[in-house]
């Protein structure tokens, strides 16, 4: 009996010695920070200009934006370094432009060679981009209707 009475001892003190050192093991390390992306375009940008890319051509879409927000030439958009998309001094342009344009609440980006993908939800659109240091130009297709050929529009942006 003083055997199993022992063993029963010995086998409980393992058991607490094992869970103790599984315990005192865990994983003590920092969370990873957030990823900071460093493309040139996180930043602010001042949308200075939006013309059809081939010229002499017209766009009804942008006459019904600048009709619906004439601040769209005061809208700022910053490129933040956690890929996501802030805007300012014109929330009705926002409104206009974000189903050709995903940069209303929630969008994020990404930049690929030479292309800016905006993402909002589990929707994204990719935009063909030409940047400098100061110059930001985003190629938009505006076809609202299916029976016409697309015609792309430039929108042209500043570093603030």
């Amino acid at each position: 009996m003083k055997i199993f009475n022992s063993l029963s001892k010995i086998t409980f003190l393992t058991f607490i010695l094992v869970a103790l050192a599984f315990v005192a093991c865990k994983d003590d390390k920092d969370p990873d920070p957030e990823p900071v992306d460093n493309n040139p375009i996180v930043g602010k940008w001042h949308l200075t200009a939006i013309t059809p890319e081939a010229s002499g051509t017209t766009i009804p879409a942008l006459q019904f934006v600048t009709t619906v927000a004439p601040c769209i030439l005061d809208l700022k958009i910053t490129f933040n370094s956690d890929n996501s998309i802030s805007t300012a001094d014109c929330p009705a342009a926002v409104s206009a432009m974000d189903t050709f344009v995903p940069v209303g609440a929630d969008a994020k980006w990404k930049v690929n060679g030479d292309k800016l993908v905006l993402s909002k939800g589990t929707t994204s659109q990719e935009f063909k981009i030409t940047q400098s240091t100061n110059d930001l130009v985003v190629v938009v297709n505006t076809q609202t209707d299916a029976t016409k050929p697309a015609v792309n529009a430039l929108l042209v942006f500043k570093r603030v």
